[in-house]
């Protein structure tokens, strides 16, 4: 181990001016007792020698002694001996030295003993317990004084000054090193001296309370802007556990609010974080009330693009997440109106239906049992109207997302292509002039050509001339110049609206139920609140029975594989209402 005791020859008589002042952490002198010290040297002489070192280079570096040293060279001058105690130490040691000596002669203020006990804890590599031992201070004490040195250097030279008092320290050092240099600033400028309890009161207005923080709070424990670690070295501190780091506080905040959107964009068409004054952009979907939509259209809105959740980043809400909403307000005013609209419509004809027995016990006419019914007569002998017509229901609607609407045209031109291309020879040559009167453009030349030239092996006559092209043709049998004419049919560009597409193939009867079923690419477009709703439209949920909802609650993969491998379930025919195209 180092050793700790300086070798030290004592009383030697050095000049004033070989002795260079230094790091010494002491920075105010107290005016009156300097006065008394230097009258004291005058007229009895240095009493206690000054500590030094020998330098290297030629001179000394004042170790202890500071005070006696300016006062003796206020009274005599630099070229005046001073008695003095050379010793030779480490720089660590004369730290050590210069914080004992002080201690042991006049306290010094906490900002200088912080200051002296950084320094001592950068000589000793950042080692606390080694700090404290070389100081002759215990662990608790060093760490006390350390925590002043979070408070920036302005704060501690206006404490230095006796502008400000320890608790205004004490309360500044716990805060962000920007957030002192504001209030440092407005403190000095203040007319009114603020106490302590009054900048306490007004810091803590900004604090964040760590409690009721939605993120992992396990870095915080250990943090130096916990206001928990602050009682703990302090007098003046904040009551409670805060967070006195605004910023820091802020980006955990946000980057846990993302992290919980985010684990529902699988479930969800659309996830967002709702801030104070989005609320009314929110509106919880509901089957039945004033703001029904209805079962039916509620099973179509899970699978709209508007479809999702949110995650609160309203103060009183923070964190929670709020399943099953809708996000278009418009959209969603619409479908109540309808809604309301068609069970007002179905309740009038309950009325009307239920018109002709009241009309005819007013009218005094009765039906026994195996009489047939009478029609009432009405006042005035007019005859009451029967059998009212039931309201018509509305068609459950919704808005797919872009991905969902973009698989489902692939699909749609490609059961074109493959089922044009196996259509009878009327219907082949019938939706050939159709295209044709219709927009020519939207005909895939390109794709006919090759498809035309691969089904009759004529890929040799690529570029040859028109004579030897048609000659070949004309050489055709009917069946080889049918093929030709379906493919021509069949090949519609991909810029051919989609609307036109799909007037074709309900025209020609072509059904989606013949060649195409719930597969796992449509799956793993949609989220999980699609998929749901498909397995609650095709009966899928209760096919699966008691499993259902656990795994739909669980990963999507899992719940993906399990709606495909149904035992039993006639996958066939069974097209979901996203995958079909109403006609226009």
């Amino acid at each position: 181990m180092e050793n700790t005791q300086p070798q030290a020859k004592l009383s030697e008589l050095i000049l004033a001016s070989q002795v260079k002042e230094g790091f010494n952490y002491r920075r105010r002198y107290n005016a009156e007792k300097m006065i008394s010290l230097r009258a004291s040297i005058k007229a009895n002489g240095l009493m206690a020698p000054i500590t030094v070192r020998a330098l290297e280079g030629g001179g000394y570096q004042l170790i202890a002694g500071g005070r006696r040293y300016r006062a003796f060279v206020e009274e005599f001058g630099a070229d005046a001996q001073i008695p003095a105690n050379v010793s030779i130490m480490t720089d660590a040691e004369a730290t050590a030295a210069m914080l004992t000596e002080n201690k042991e002669r006049e306290d010094p203020s906490i900002i200088e003993d912080a200051e002296g006990a950084a320094r001592m804890l950068g000589l000793c590599n950042g080692d606390r317990e080694e700090a404290a031992r070389r100081l002759g201070w215990t662990r608790s004490l060093l760490d006390r004084r350390l925590a002043v040195m979070n408070a920036i250097q302005p704060v501690r030279d206006a404490y230095i000054d006796d502008k400000i008092n320890v608790g205004h320290v004490e309360i500044l050092a716990a805060l962000r090193r920007e957030v002192q240099e504001k209030v440092i600033q407005a403190l000095l400028k203040s007319p009114t001296k603020i106490t302590v309890e009054q900048l306490k009161a007004m810091a803590e207005q900004s604090l964040q309370n760590l409690e009721a923080a939605i993120f992992d709070r396990a870095e915080c424990g250990s943090c130096q802007y916990n206001t928990g670690n602050q009682q703990a070295l302090f007098e003046a501190s904040f009551s409670g556990t805060r967070c006195t780091n605004k910023e820091c506080f802020g980006t955990k905040t946000e980057g846990e609010l993302e992290a919980r959107s985010k684990a529902l964009s699988e479930t969800y068409q659309v996830v967002r974080i709702v801030r104070p004054g989005d609320n009314s952009t929110v509106l919880p979907l509901r089957v039945d009330g004033a703001r029904g939509v209805g079962a039916e259209q509620a099973l179509a809105c899970r699978t709209c693009a508007d479809f999702g959740a949110c995650v609160s980043a309203v103060p009183d809400k923070l964190g929670n997440a709020y399943k099953d909403v809708c996000f278009n307000k418009s959209c969603n005013d619409d479908k109540v109106a309808i809604n309301a609209a068609a069970l007002k419509a179905e309740q009038d004809a309950k009325t009307a239906a239920a018109a002709p027995d009241k009309a005819g016990v007013e009218a005094g006419t009765t039906t026994t049992a195996g009489e047939g019914a009478k029609a009432p007569a009405a006042a005035g002998g007019a005859k009451v109207k029967q059998n009212a017509s039931a309201p018509v229901k509305p068609t459950a609607s919704s808005e797919q997302r872009s991905v969902v609407k973009e698989y489902r045209e692939k699909i749609w031109r490609d059961i074109f292509l493959r089922a044009a291309t196996k259509l009878d020879v009327m219907k082949s040559r019938s939706l050939l002039v159709a295209e044709l009167l219709h927009r020519p453009s939207d005909m895939d030349a390109s794709g006919a050509r090759e498809a035309i030239s691969k089904a009759l092996g004529l890929e040799t006559l690529a570029g040859t001339s028109t004579h030897d092209l048609l000659t070949t043709i004309l050489a055709l049998d009917q069946q080889g110049l049918g093929t030709a004419l379906q493919h021509l049919a069949a090949n519609v560009s991909r810029n051919a609206a989609i609307n036109d597409v799909v007037g074709y193939m309900t025209a020609l009867d072509i059904n989606i139920e013949k060649f195409w079923k719930v597969n796992e690419t449509l799956l793993d477009v949609l989220t999980k609140t699609e998929i749901d709703a498909v397995c609650v439209e095709l009966g899928l949920d209760k096919a699966m029975g008691k499993t259902y909802a656990s795994l739909k609650n669980g990963s999507k993969k899992d719940f993906v594989a399990a709606v495909l491998t149904v035992k039993d379930f006639q996958y066939i025919g069974a097209v979901p209402a996203l995958m079909r195209w109403k006609k226009k």
